[in-house]
């Protein structure tokens, strides 16, 4: 019995030293510090990050739209609606404008004061001043204007309209030009230059031609027809009657008596 009880005793300890044995102890990783190597190549990326993140926030891409104030060799100045900016020119903007319903490319030399321009750039919101990249220079904001069709040019593809005050504009009608057209029968329908006439009651949304006075390159038509009865050519004049020469009788002369 005594030898059993230790038989028992013996095989209790060699298990529980196997089960000891096998149970491994988690180790714990160590985070090494870092070398003052290292340490310099994170703060030098660190500064790098904040500092571009700064010009970020001072330089942002920006659009803005006014009138060309003045003109420079390196600069030019556009009057917005609530300031003027100051853009300095390079060789590297891009200059482009819609020309019968193209878009042409030019060059800085083309940008003229008073022109209306759209401008797309960098802005340097510490300097106040705007990088450009691409002017577009634009017709000024677009113009409407209502009367009655005075007269038509063919061959030039332009009619001019008797306007309010007195003010007669010429019309340019070009390529890209939508026309429509109203009549009792059909109502709106689109048309080409050859439905307008004189007389015809007109509404006509357009941009002013640069440099000329009261004319404008239409965008959009739209023709009522001859709505108040109006003559649709001036008329010709009656040619008044020539009055027949008047012809003075040869006065005879008679012969003496014998």
């Amino acid at each position: 019995m005594i030898r059993l009880s230790i038989s028992l005793l013996i095989v209790t300890i060699l298990l529980t030293s196997v089960v000891a044995a096998q149970t491994a102890t988690p180790t714990t990783k160590l985070t090494p510090k870092p070398t003052p190597a290292n340490q310099n190549q994170i703060d030098d990326l660190k500064e790098r990050i904040a500092t571009k993140v700064a010009e970020l926030r001072q330089t942002q891409r920006q659009a803005i739209a006014g009138t060309v104030s003045d003109v420079s060799v390196s600069t030019i100045s556009i009057e917005t609606q609530t300031k003027e900016v100051k853009i300095e020119l390079n060789d590297d903007i891009a200059v482009a404008q819609l020309i019968r319903g193209k878009r042409t490319k030019l060059t800085i030399d083309d940008i003229d004061k008073n022109d209306f321009v759209v401008v797309f750039g960098d802005f340097d919101s510490s300097l106040d001043i705007l990088e450009a990249k691409l002017i577009y220079i634009q017709a000024t904001p677009p113009e409407r204007i209502n009367g009655t069709v005075i007269e038509v040019d063919e061959a030039a593809f332009t009619f001019t309209v008797a306007a309010g005050g007195n003010r007669k504009v010429v019309v340019d009608f070009e390529k890209a030009t939508i026309l429509n057209a109203w009549s009792k029968e059909g109502g709106v329908l689109k048309a080409g230059f050859s439905k307008i006439a004189v007389g015809d009651s007109i509404h006509v949304l357009g941009s002013a031609v640069a440099k000329k006075e009261n004319r404008l390159t239409a965008m959009r038509i739209l023709d009522l027809g001859n709505l108040t009865g109006a003559p649709t050519a001036a008329p010709e004049p009656t040619p008044s009657p020539k009055p027949s020469p008047k012809v003075t009788p040869t006065p005879i002369k008679s012969e003496p008596t014998p």
